[in-house]
């Protein structure tokens, strides 16, 4: 799914390189520190912020309104924010121990571990439509607008209906 929460008509790109000054531009301005408290103590968004501070470079004035806006929306909003993150890390987190072992050599081990993880996902992919459901309206950029209604639209009652089907 694109969410479109960095950029209005794109994905972020998480695999992009750094600029061959990255590490003398982080130890002269101790960036580390903006890292660290953009992070707290989240490795994996350590890495985001850094690659976002890196790509905004040659962000134009709608990109940085566009971000701004939805950082309104994030600290206006930050318990229902974080439930949405959360979500997504209790996703990889559950899949990462829905350890598939010996049985997963076998096709039939393969199918049941497989159809386990995709049980985890759809039960997130509820949630998260349970708070687009529940909170879109308390949103006002374009940014969470657009992932709400993306949300909604996408995963609607017909879609999880499918899902459970399938998984059946």
């Amino acid at each position: 799914m694109k969410v479109h929460l960095m950029f209005k008509d794109r994905d972020f790109d998480i695999q992009q390189k750094l600029p061959p000054n990255e590490q003398t531009l982080t130890q002269d301005l101790e960036l580390n520190t903006l890292f660290n408290a953009m992070a707290c103590g989240d490795e994996f968004l350590f890495e985001v912020a850094k690659k976002a501070v890196f790509s905004g470079f040659n962000n134009n004035l709608d990109v940085i309104l566009y971000r701004q806006n939805i950082l309104k929306d994030c600290l206006k909003n930050s318990s229902i924010v974080r439930n949405i993150y959360d979500i997504a890390v209790e996703s990889l987190e559950r899949r990462k121990k829905d350890y598939w072992g010996f049985w997963g050599k076998y096709p039939s081990g393969i199918l049941h571990g497989s159809t386990r993880v995709l049980r985890i996902f759809v039960e997130m992919l509820g949630k998260l439509r349970s708070i687009a459901d529940e909170h879109a309206n308390k949103f006002d950029s374009e940014g969470f607008t657009i992932l709400f209604t993306m949300l909604t639209k996408e995963l609607n009652d017909e879609y999880f209906t499918i899902l459970n089907e399938y998984l059946k």
